[in-house]
């Protein structure tokens, strides 16, 4: 856990720049949506949290669809069909057009406890494009947390020959890359946030995230923790108000989407996804937050959920937010606060 002196830079950093107010306002911060007055030009997001328990803030800060790419040597070299087709066809994010996004975020690291990229580090799957999230993810923030997303995972990318891998693979290269387990990861900031990292970017759970995920539940619920979940793709809220959900802006022409009876758990799923859900939908009282990607615009929404205070079964809402991709702009961030 980072000082006091930590949370103070980074308050002091944020109230130190003016903000420009791009929509909503700044009673509601959930849907707020601000953009840095100085040479960055980073647009932000908040979330606030309170675990009770008083003393230093923790600050987590999420970026997310970073769709890094490049083509290096070893591509070449290996000649993969998929891969050329696909920077043929592919004309968007391509040759590290992203990075500069990435790098003026980067410059916003200091006071934050932790850092988070919730899916689609890269474009589609290249050795180059996993040297640039290698030097400018990886190395330059070594405890990051990096969940898996659909296009780490493809080679084809609006190209049309098909890639003559495996899907394990594709994951076996990855695996050479990721710093820590890809499908769950979890750890303690100070006194007050479980974090977890779950890969649900096949849009779907996994079978070995049910029993993790339901002892960082328990131990949440034991140990008084904000359990904060983040993940690439969204969940369905089941929620009959966002049968139309309204994005906060829009990027990628994504307009409004049917969270109420869309996305990952929505109808009949397979054992594992149907359990995660059931234990997101069942935990409201530890899960606080859930912050995930993909969809390339800002949305807030709200899962129908419950959870157990005192005992006893009460209805309650997880709040979910879903942050646009880093690459538009001049990037986007989701600055997290936990009292």
């Amino acid at each position: 856990m980072q000082s006091e002196n930590h949370s103070k830079e980074k308050k002091e950093y944020f109230a130190g720049h003016k903000k420009l107010d791009v929509c909503g306002s700044r009673e509601r911060p959930e849907s707020h949506i601000y953009q840095l007055d100085n040479k960055s030009g980073v647009m932000v997001r908040e979330a606030y949290f309170d675990s009770g328990k008083g003393g230093a803030e923790i600050g987590i800060l999420q970026m997310t669809d970073l769709h890094l790419h490049a083509i290096n040597r070893r591509d070449e070299q290996e000649e993969n069909p998929s891969v050329f087709g696909s920077l043929q066809h592919r004309m968007a994010f391509r040759n590290a057009s992203t990075l500069p996004n990435l790098k003026r975020v980067l410059g916003l690291l200091e006071g934050f406890d932790q850092v988070v990229v919730t899916g689609d580090a890269i474009d589609y799957l290249t050795w180059g494009s996993l040297e640039l999230a290698e030097k400018y993810v990886w190395e330059r923030i070594p405890d990051v947390f990096v969940t898996v997303g659909g296009h780490e995972l493809t080679r084809v990318m609006e190209g049309d020959v098909p890639d003559p891998t495996t899907l394990e693979s594709r994951y076996e290269i990855l695996r050479g890359y990721w710093r820590h387990d890809m499908y769950y990861s979890s750890k303690i900031l100070g006194d007050k946030v479980l974090l977890v990292q779950m890969h649900n970017g096949e849009g779907r759970y996994f079978d070995c995230q049910c029993e993790p995920f339901r002892r960082d539940i328990e131990r949440a619920r034991r140990e008084r923790l904000v359990l904060l979940l983040f993940q690439h793709e969204p969940v369905c809220t089941r929620n009959p108000a966002e049968k139309e959900a309204v994005p906060l802006r829009v990027n990628d022409g994504a307009g409004s989407r049917d969270f109420c009876n869309g996305f990952i758990g929505a109808g009949e799923c397979d054992r594992a996804t149907a359990e995660v859900c059931r234990l997101i939908a069942e935990s409201a009282d530890v899960v606080k937050g859930i912050f995930c990607g993909h969809w390339h615009s800002d949305f807030y929404t709200e899962l129908i959920a419950s959870g157990l205070w005192n005992g006893q079964r009460r209805e309650a809402v997880i709040p979910q937010y879903v942050l646009t991709g880093n690459m538009y702009d001049n990037g986007h961030v989701m600055a997290i606060t936990v009292r």
